[in-house]
């Protein structure tokens, strides 16, 4: 297992969990890896820190050092630039999972931040416990807990002060909206991380009713039956067919995929112009959606499946 860390509380907890079990046999073996975004001065000093608690618990670190591309969200940069270090540091140490320090706390800030966005199902459903190798095993614990555990064994850790920033829309959230809500409703962190349960599992449901209608990477599908379906199902249909289109789901919003359903409500040709140079339209009873021929936003000839 290779465990990202920052040294700040909720991975220096982490490590210091992982690194019992360990020893108590339970893992054949654990590494850590400390990526530095270079965003702020003094970030060599957190390298630092973690190599001296790695030290204390015999755990190899590997580190790694990343160009955040600037943009419209710098914290989301940051994160791929950290998720793409942390896959090559897995590959570099042999491990089969990655572990982060997400928590229950972190569950209940993603929940709200996402509705303040009017995200759908998948959105609110927030942090999964485990997607692909990525495990979240604090996922449960709250940051109380986790900041009593590292007290009672009297732990150091570090606190990054760009955490306290009003910058970024998750440290109000942190600071001044879940804070209110705690007063206002005691256990709402608890409760907000329950919904995120329950969607996932409402998503998970829609998600598999959708791939019928649109299988893995299938560039078109049957225009009836996606306008037989329920709206919320023909909506990840639409997704599907976009992810198969440009390997993401990024890019394509609510606006773009209801432009796509009244397309096929209306029984329309189309196209409908979507991000990307991309278009959606209908030929031969199918939707597709696929690049386009000209700056003027005509679909190349769509082929037809049977």
């Amino acid at each position: 297992m290779l465990v990202a860390l920052s040294g700040g509380p909720d991975s220096t907890a982490l490590l210091r969990a992982l690194a019992t079990l360990r020893r108590g046999g339970q893992l054949a073996a654990l590494h850590a890896c400390h990526v530095d975004h270079q965003l702020r001065a003094g970030s060599a000093a957190d390298a630092s820190f973690c190599e001296r608690l790695c030290d204390e618990l015999g755990v190899p670190l590997l580190r790694a050092a990343v160009d955040v591309a600037p943009g419209a969200s710098l914290q989301e940069a940051a994160r791929r630039a950290r998720y793409r270090a942390l896959a090559s540091a897995a590959a570099r140490s042999g491990a089969d999972l990655i572990a982060t320090g997400h928590t229950l706390t972190d569950q209940a800030e993603t929940v709200l931040l996402r509705l303040l966005r009017g995200a759908g199902a998948r959105g609110l459903g927030g942090i999964p416990a485990r997607r692909g190798k990525y495990i979240r095993p604090l996922i449960d614990c709250s940051r109380r807990e986790v900041l009593d555990y590292l007290a009672a064994a009297g732990a150091a850790f570090l606190e990054d002060p760009s955490n306290a920033s009003p910058r970024f829309l998750r440290n109000r959230v942190r600071h001044e909206l879940a804070p209110a809500l705690e007063a206002l409703a005691p256990g709402a962190e608890q409760r907000l991380a329950r919904v995120a349960d329950l969607l996932r599992d409402d998503d998970r449901a829609l998600e598999r009713a959708a791939r019928r209608l649109v299988p893995r990477g299938a560039a078109d599908a049957e225009a009836a039956r996606l306008s037989g379906a329920p709206v919320a199902v023909q909506r990840r249909a639409v997704r599907r067919l976009w992810r198969a289109a440009t390997g993401s789901r990024r890019k394509l919003e609510a606006v773009h995929v209801e432009a796509v359903l009244r397309l096929i409500e209306d029984g329309r040709r189309g196209p409908v112009a979507l991000p990307g140079g991309r278009a959606a339209w209908c030929a031969g009873g199918r939707v597709r959606v696929g690049v386009t021929a000209s700056r003027r936003g005509f679909p190349v000839k769509p082929t037809t499946t049977s």
